[in-house]
């Protein structure tokens, strides 16, 4: 290449730098936000019972980062922008059980399991639902030796959000949790 054309080249090329021009396209900011489920406020009531948590189980659907919004009975979408800040799961199982301590429901001592409650929850919906719904529902069981399981299933009634902003659909599903915990903690046993 010729020594002038190089030159021309190179002064383009500085002068092109110089006056804030890029080859490049500008960085776009990250959209994605990060959510968590929190438990009601409030102090921890004295412990009147005990329950060992078994790690709460949830569909294969809800295992991933993204939230999830239904939008009919077979179809569900993944909010890419918005992800959970931690495993699904592993938010559930903490806000239960802060929700279960605030009621007076403490978690077994480690190697205590054995004189507490089992208490094993399925979650089997936490999602968005159609036109701004909240939609949680779980099953749930407590099993103490020498007596007879205890259980039912709870669905979260009148949620909503505005089907847009996702941090309202974690405060739904928040909210949901607690109720899940007050139907829990009205089953607990009496500590011995």
């Amino acid at each position: 290449m010729n020594s002038r054309v190089f030159l021309l080249l190179a002064l383009l090329v500085a002068g092109a730098a110089g006056a804030g021009c890029s080859l490049l396209p500008a960085p776009k900011p990250d959209p994605t936000r990060f959510f968590v489920l929190a438990a009601e406020p409030g102090e921890a009531a004295p412990a009147r019972g005990t329950v060992a948590l078994r790690p709460v189980e949830v569909p294969a659907y809800l295992r991933q980062p993204a939230l999830v919004v239904r939008r009919g009975g077979h179809e569900v979408t993944l909010r890419e922008a918005a992800r959970w800040g931690e495993p699904l799961e592993q938010g559930l199982a903490r806000v239960l059980g802060e929700n279960l301590r605030r009621l007076g429901v403490a978690p077994a001592p480690r190697g205590g399991e054995a004189d507490a409650a089992a208490l094993v929850v399925r979650v089997l919906a936490a999602e968005g639902a159609g036109a701004g719904g909240v939609e949680f529902r779980a099953a749930w069981e407590l099993t103490r030796r020498g007596a007879a399981p205890v259980g039912g299933e709870f669905r979260a009634a009148g949620l909503t959000w505005d089907g847009r902003d996702e941090a309202g659909l974690a405060a739904g599903l928040s909210a949901a949790v607690a109720g899940l915990a007050a139907e829990i903690a009205g089953q607990v046993p009496a500590a011995r």
